[in-house]
């Protein structure tokens, strides 16, 4: 390949991130008009409570939940997706591998963000810190629900440094910030080897942890009282 169509594929590559088309601007708009819309529907349930969601006596779980379990479900596909593919060391995944591993970010900062939601009052948060229990499941779910999202974090974070570190060179307008995530990465055999020794310690972790996760979660609901839902085997099946 001649160093003119490397120049080219470089081009192509950072053109979305230094050029914005009208297209973009149309649906930050869109997706702006539907977080105001969701804010407003979220000021009428705090006025109103969480019966605005459906939730009375027989149906305990309602809207947030059935999407907190969604969501969770989904970055423990993304996870497993991620780390199986980089285990098999195979070129033609790079793409998805990050796709998955973006995803499983995302869905996670959405999730977690629904059992709070579902609490009614947000501040009663504050208390699974100043009076929270071991024996609680509440607080095991906090736990392991904020461990698995740093995990990601950094799982995501750490194979693109070597992709901040060619935005750091290329300048800009954001250069210093890129200069800081980049972590003086140059490129040398040294910094490969030891990049490639933390991503293999992540791809171990994080599999542990997710499974932790729905554990967690399937485990509170079989805790209930619930007809269905009263039972010991959630766990491996959520999983």
């Amino acid at each position: 390949m001649s160093y003119q169509n490397l120049h080219d594929e470089d081009e192509a590559l950072f053109r979305p991130i230094y050029e914005t088309s009208t297209s973009f601007y149309v649906v930050v708009a869109v997706l702006t008009a539907i977080f105001l819309f969701g804010l407003g529907c979220y000021i009428h349930q705090l006025f109103y409570g969480l019966g605005a969601t459906g939730m009375n006596e027989p149906v305990s779980w309602a809207f947030y939940i059935v999407d907190f379990v969604f969501f969770i479900g989904i970055s423990h596909a993304g996870t497993l997706i991620s780390a199986i593919l980089r285990l098999s060391k195979a070129e033609w995944r790079r793409p998805i591998t990050r796709m998955a591993e973006v995803i499983t970010g995302i869905v996670l900062a959405i999730g977690g963000l629904h059992p709070i939601i579902d609490l009614g009052r947000p501040d009663r948060i504050l208390h699974l810190f100043e009076r929270g229990r071991l024996q609680s499941p509440l607080l095991w779910d906090l736990t392991s629900v904020t461990a698995y999202f740093t995990a990601s974090t950094i799982y995501l974070y750490i194979p693109m440094i070597p992709d901040i570190a060619l935005l750091r060179d290329r300048g800009g307008k954001l250069h210093n910030l890129y200069k800081i995530l980049a972590w003086g990465y140059k490129g040398t055999p040294k910094q490969k080897h030891a990049l490639e020794r933390a991503i293999n310690i992540l791809m171990v972790m994080v599999i542990p942890i997710a499974i932790s996760v729905h554990t967690i979660i399937a485990w509170i609901f079989g805790m209930t009282l619930q007809p269905g839902w009263h039972s010991t085997i959630f766990g491996p099946y959520f999983v």
